[in-house]
């Protein structure tokens, strides 16, 4: 029995579960290779060098980990508020969300030394921050508030990826829910918990 040939697919996928359990320094054409139990002459067939492997990788990473969320987000009969909570509880679906984790945390290892990788997590946070802020303007906040508590709820989103804590997932699911609401609750400026927080840290 033949062997079945392997996809251009089956080698990112390899590539990332690697990245996710060792590292972009373990993303070896003879690492995956060995992996995928095939000979390296598979890989240049559908790849010109490791570097287009990696390309593929933050490719993959940019369409799976953000673009297909919030196009997931569109597609759903979700108000602002309820996409805002969709997103907030994303870290904490199960087994999925700790492989996204595992391989956020790497890429983001990768980025600090990788000018490519460094431009691709750029552009990813950027465009999340920026939806994210569209659902807070939609919710009614000024503009520049919309923006502030985008970038707060994107920071907890990261947090709640890297912290392990003694809280039991329900525990973490209602405190994600309840900071969500919060939040995205608008009020008149001039009693705003938000804008009076901010004069206070002025004075």
């Amino acid at each position: 029995m033949s062997t079945p040939k392997l996809t251009r697919n089956d080698w990112i996928n390899a590539a990332m579960n690697v990245l996710a359990t060792g590292g972009i320094d373990l993303v070896r054409v003879d690492n995956l290779a060995k992996k995928l139990k095939i000979t390296r002459g598979s890989f240049y067939y559908h790849f010109e060098n490791r570097q287009e492997l990696l390309q593929a990788i933050l490719e993959r990473w940019r369409a799976k980990a953000t673009e297909a969320v919030i196009e997931s987000l569109k597609s759903r009969a979700l108000n602002s508020q309820e996409r805002l909570i969709e997103l907030i509880l994303l870290p904490l679906k199960g087994d999925k969300s700790f492989e996204a984790a595992s391989i956020e945390i790497s890429l983001r290892a990768w980025a600090r030394r990788d000018p490519m990788a460094r431009a691709a997590v750029d552009e990813v946070d950027s465009y999340r921050i920026s939806y994210i802020e569209g659902l807070f303007v939609e919710l009614d906040h000024p503009q520049e508030q919309a923006a502030d508590l985008a970038y707060l709820i994107y920071s907890y989103m990261i947090a709640t990826s890297l912290l392990t804590t003694k809280n039991s997932a329900g525990d973490q699911t209602e405190r994600a829910r309840r900071l969500a609401v919060f939040l995205s609750e608008n009020c008149p400026a001039t009693d705003c918990p938000h804008r009076i927080l901010g004069k206070q840290q002025v004075r």
